[in-house]
């Protein structure tokens, strides 16, 4: 069923499935924030943004550090933290399931089919995390103290999701890494083949990451990418909090790269492989406690952000 109803500023159409209620959305056309209405014509509560005289909200650390385990292990988000942590499991146990079938005839000719049956699966359930991670930063940046409900929609819903969510965090890192790409260009242009040389440019781009997909995760507009005095203004007024978002997200991805899956340790001792499984779960605690604080970022600066 679908909820249709008027914007409550610029009175533009707009029209939401029903297990959107109560959700905030943006209105298309004027960009205003607002709470879905419970039924068709109903007026949308509007959601007023910070003014650009406002203070910082403080607390900002102390939301980090007290606040995060009570939100992530409350009981009106463990389905959704039951979900990050199966599809976890999966990967730890599918990614290494990449083979090649052989088929030859009598005569002792034929060929190979690879079944990249791990890609497909990771491909399928980072998707669903990457999903799932914008919904935990956007329901953070507006004051949910528990990790969001996930609606499927079917399984074709799911597919949509997935897609979409892999393109925007595939766009977002893109456009951050823009100037480790055009100087690799222009070095290469200049026969600088170093990799030292645009390693400058590739820190920079990995340090304007974390804002990239907070951007996609809560403007949800693909196109504020591309302004980057969004960027620039909320990190250069608030960069010590900003930095600390930069480094823990750095602490979580090396912790990513250290980890093994189930087809690097097969054949060792059941702990063995129980511990590691383990870390990988531990790992993905850290994830969503990332996105939370990139969240909690725009809920306690939001008044430095232009949008």
């Amino acid at each position: 069923m679908t909820i249709t109803f008027n914007c409550p500023k610029c009175g533009f159409v707009c029209a939401f499935k029903d297990v959107y209620a109560g959700r905030r959305a943006r209105c298309l056309k004027c960009d205003q924030v607002f709470i879905i209405p419970a039924g068709d014509n109903q007026k949308a509560e509007k959601v007023k943004p910070p003014k650009e005289n406002e203070d910082p909200l403080g607390g900002f650390y102390e939301a980090v550090f007290k606040n995060t385990l009570s939100a992530i292990f409350n009981k009106q988000g463990i389905a959704t933290l039951v979900f990050v942590l199966l599809v976890t499991a999966l990967r730890f146990f599918t990614i290494h399931l990449d083979f090649s079938v052989s088929i030859r005839s009598a005569y002792g000719e034929g060929f190979s089919i690879h079944i990249p049956i791990g890609w497909a699966a990771a491909f399928f359930i980072w998707g669903g995390l990457f999903w799932v991670y914008a919904e935990i930063i956007y329901s953070t940046a507006f004051d949910v103290e528990f990790l969001p409900e996930i609606i499927f929609e079917g399984g074709g819903g799911y597919v949509l999701k997935v897609l979409g969510s892999i393109y925007a965090f595939i766009v977002a890192l893109l456009v951050s890494l823009l100037p480790a790409i055009a100087a690799r260009l222009v070095f290469g242009w200049f026969g600088i083949n170093s990799r030292w040389a645009v390693l400058l440019f590739v820190v920079l781009g990995l340090f304007l990451f974390p804002m990239a997909v907070l951007t996609v995760s809560i403007g949800r507009d693909l196109t504020m990418l591309f302004r980057f005095d969004y960027f620039f203004g909320p990190i250069k007024r608030a960069f010590g909090h900003y930095l600390f978002i930069v480094v823990f997200l750095i602490v979580v991805w090396q912790l990513q790269y250290m980890s093994n899956n189930y087809g690097d340790i097969k054949g060792r001792p059941v702990s063995i492989i129980f511990l590691n499984l383990f870390f990988v779960l531990a790992i993905q605690i850290l994830a969503i406690t990332a996105m939370r604080i990139m969240g909690l970022f725009y809920r306690h600066f939001a008044c430095y952000f232009k949008w």
